[in-house]
């Protein structure tokens, strides 16, 4: 029954499908209808996402009847009725024992009907297909301003950075390569399990930034997926990093260089570094050396989630050098202010950060 009331907030996509209006709005629409409707979406703004779900769930099903049996009609509805809670158990019974008289070889469904079924059927996949994923990986995620450590099954540890995610299958076979994915900030220190001989499987380990593999054996080093562009930096042990799907070999590294590729660019560029630069953060600070603000603010903006403003656009090329302690946000913002004599001015409301 579609609802009485001329108060449409509390409309949900079941409502809107067993609303007749809405369904000839939709079907055969007329200039009454659109004004009616239009209506409604500026009186409440928040069911047009409603709106336009229960209208793409209409529209896809372009017969207004569909001819079934009888016995799979009735189960149908029978199955709406118990899993999308359209109408309670005794409307269902009601509505069997209502078949009194002997049942037509076959009948319609009216459009409201397949579509509350199409609905149904929808949130089922969509949450097995959730379940599913969930039961297969794990998914280890930081806030801004967060660390968290993680040892995986085959005993490595991997320390994410803020604003990042790690996911990686929960059941590793022992015969088979270890891999992990990263979005964001990592400094993994690999277990090492090939001793001698010919290197096996099972002693391959590969982290996964966007289109860019790290395989690594044994070693420690920091990986950063952020903004199109990942850098690889090695500090102990050996590693070889290569463009998923290309023909190119591994790019080896030894310790103190750093593999740099970017999506634009589809190349990978390697140079020497100083490893402090890319590892400091783990241990709580941050070292900087002639790196310029414009370089920083991304980093703020992608540790803490401000939105940096800047009046002017020279600052961003200025450059810092120097140790600064992470042990708190504002302990951090100051430092950088009082060195460059420059002023950070949060607005809460917009979660911005603006550089005077």
């Amino acid at each position: 029954m579609e609802k009485q009331s001329a108060d449409f907030s509390s409309y949900t996509l079941e409502d809107l499908i067993d609303d007749s209006r809405f369904i000839l709005w939709v079907t055969t629409p007329d200039n009454n209808l659109d004004a009616f409707w239009k209506q409604v979406q500026n009186e409440y703004p928040q069911i047009t996402p409603v709106i336009a779900d229960a209208k793409n769930i209409v529209l896809s099903m372009r017969f207004s009847t569909v001819t079934m049996t009888a016995t799979e009609q009735l189960v149908l509805w029978t199955a709406i009725a118990a899993g999308a809670k359209l109408v309670d158990a005794p409307t269902a019974r009601a509505f069997d024992q209502s078949r009194s008289s002997p049942p037509k070889s076959s009948f319609t469904i009216p459009l409201w009907l397949r579509a509350a079924a199409a609905v149904f059927i929808f949130g089922i996949l969509s949450i097995s297909i959730f379940l599913y994923l969930q039961q297969q990986q794990t998914v280890i995620t930081t806030a801004f301003g967060q660390t968290k450590t993680v040892t995986l099954p085959d005993g490595s540890v991997v320390k994410l950075n803020a604003n990042s995610a790690l996911h990686y299958d929960k059941n590793w076979e022992k015969e088979a390569i270890r891999e992990v994915w990263i979005t964001g900030e990592a400094f993994f220190k690999v277990n090492h399990l090939h001793q001698s001989g010919a290197i096996l499987a099972a002693h391959r380990f590969i982290v996964h930034a966007e289109e860019l593999n790290v395989e690594v054996l044994g070693t420690t080093f920091n990986v950063k997926n952020r903004r199109g562009k990942v850098n690889v930096a090695l500090v102990t042990g050996r590693v070889g990093v290569a463009v998923d799907g290309a023909s190119n070999p591994l790019i080896k590294l030894i310790p103190g260089e750093l593999a740099e590729y970017t999506e634009k660019g589809q190349a990978i560029y390697k140079k020497a570094i100083y490893t402090k630069d890319y590892t400091s953060w783990q241990n709580g600070e941050l070292h900087f050396n002639k790196t310029p603000l414009s370089e920083i603010f991304a980093l703020i903006e992608d540790n803490y989630g401000y939105t940096v403003i800047t009046k002017d656009n020279k600052i961003g090329k200025r450059q810092l050098s120097g140790n600064f302690s992470l042990s708190s946000e504002d302990a951090f913002f100051k430092a950088i202010s009082t060195t460059l004599g420059i002023s950070f001015q949060k607005n809460q409301a917009t979660h911005q950060l603006i550089i005077k």
